[in-house]
């Protein structure tokens, strides 16, 4: 590593200490006072809610005895895959209350924040910024278990970049045992290897990702099916409540849970398609198959999408924001709208607990949802045009896969 690469890592990782503390601060506020707290002075988190809701205090493995009975995940299931719910056992059993599992929590997460930005800063030089200060990072990085999946997407963008193709399946994998959503992005991976006629690449990324994911979730799934069942249930089950912050609660209240079931896959498929003929058009083109491009649209389509829309999402969006060549508005655009979410979800919560409804948090609040709906849709496009921003990083490696492999004619 040059002295200008080091130079710029270290400003990195200080941005990323300043607001990785940050938000543990803001989330400390609750230890102690978690439902006197939580909403009025913004410090609610899945990570106390969940070690008391789903008996993590109790210290049973994960999913091993897990299940799903009357909408309720018992015996160990969290509403997650295997990885984040194995991560999510670990602290729980040398602690003794919900404050003590925040605070372990929050310093074996903060390390995977650091990676990202040391892995963007790799690849994007300066544009690592757009996630190094990116206000989520108070907001989310201790909300819940993101940090995970994004360390995952990146490390699998990372290993692309690097013509690593089966690492990269691999690291997909991964991130597919902690959030789920990382599976999508295996297709716009084999088309990448397809447009290149690397179809031995192409095969040999595919078993990858299955032996990874067999490995991972074998065990499991073997002892118990039902317990590793659970979290897919559970979310096949879960309503687009007042709690799903998504377009379908504030849009269409209408639909029920059986409607949206049938619905919402259809609407990712299609959007999934629409994405990977764009970027297959675009490899015709210009000969090279735009990987991070429909990576970012995929995402964004699932989000659009998805029956539940938790804020801490936005951490999902970052490190596309840092790989794409966009005008900063976009960034500035969705960071004032994920704020208007972040609060206004909170506050308005607050002001139900005292007997009221409508109000400036309820305005941000509707704000900050169709705001973000209809930012995701423009983003779909923006992304799918957009170059990638490798260019201004190591051009020692400008060979990479996103500028120079001779693919379709």
């Amino acid at each position: 590593m040059n002295l200008s690469a080091r130079r710029i890592l270290a400003v990195l990782l200080g941005c990323v200490a300043v607001l990785t503390l940050s938000g543990y601060l803001l989330k400390a506020q609750c230890i102690g006072h978690y439902n006197e707290l939580r909403d009025s002075h913004l410090c609610s988190n899945d990570i106390q809610v969940l070690y008391l809701a789903r008996g993590m205090h109790d210290h049973p493995f994960p999913y091993i005895h897990g299940d799903l009975v009357n909408h309720q995940l018992v015996g160990g299931a969290l509403e997650y895959p295997v990885l984040t719910g194995l991560f999510a056992w670990i602290p729980a059993l040398v602690v003794h209350d919900d404050g003590g599992y925040l605070q372990l929590t929050a310093l074996l997460l903060a390390p995977f924040s650091f990676i990202t930005a040391w892995l963007l800063s790799r690849m994007v030089r300066w544009r690592a910024l757009l996630y190094a200060l990116a206000p989520p990072l108070v907001w989310y990085s201790f909300h819940n278990w993101d940090l995970l999946v994004v360390c995952a997407t990146v490390a699998a963008c990372y290993a692309w970049w690097r013509q690593r193709y089966t690492w990269s399946a691999g690291w997909l994998a991964i991130g597919a045992c902690l959030k789920f959503w990382p599976l999508f992005l295996l297709l716009p991976l084999l088309l990448d290897r397809l447009a290149a006629r690397d179809r031995n690449g192409a095969g040999a990324l595919l078993a990858t990702f299955v032996w990874v994911f067999a490995v991972i979730n074998g065990a499991f799934l073997l002892a118990s099916p039902r317990g590793w069942w659970a979290p897919y249930a559970f979310q096949q089950e879960r309503a687009a409540d007042i709690t799903s912050n998504s377009i379908w609660f504030w849009g269409f209240p209408s639909l029920t849970t059986g409607d949206l079931n049938t619905l919402i896959p259809v609407l990712l498929l299609l959007g999934t398609a629409i994405a990977c003929t764009a970027g297959w058009l675009r490899a015709r083109a210009e000969g090279a198959f735009p990987f991070v491009q429909v990576c970012g649209a995929i995402l964004a389509v699932f989000m659009l999408t998805n029956k539940a829309h938790s804020p801490q999402y936005a951490l999902w969006l970052l490190p596309f924001f840092c790989l794409l060549r966009l005008r900063w508005g976009w960034w500035v655009g969705y960071m004032l709208l994920d704020l208007c979410t972040y609060v206004g979800v909170f506050r308005w919560y607050y002001a139900l607990s005292l007997g009221h409804d409508f109000g400036l948090a309820k305005q941000a609040l509707v704000i900050g949802v169709w705001g973000r709906a209809v930012m995701l849709v423009l983003l779909i496009a923006v992304f799918l045009r957009a170059d990638p921003a490798f260019d201004a990083a190591e051009p020692e490696l400008a060979a990479s896969p996103a500028t120079h492999v001779p693919v379709l004619t």
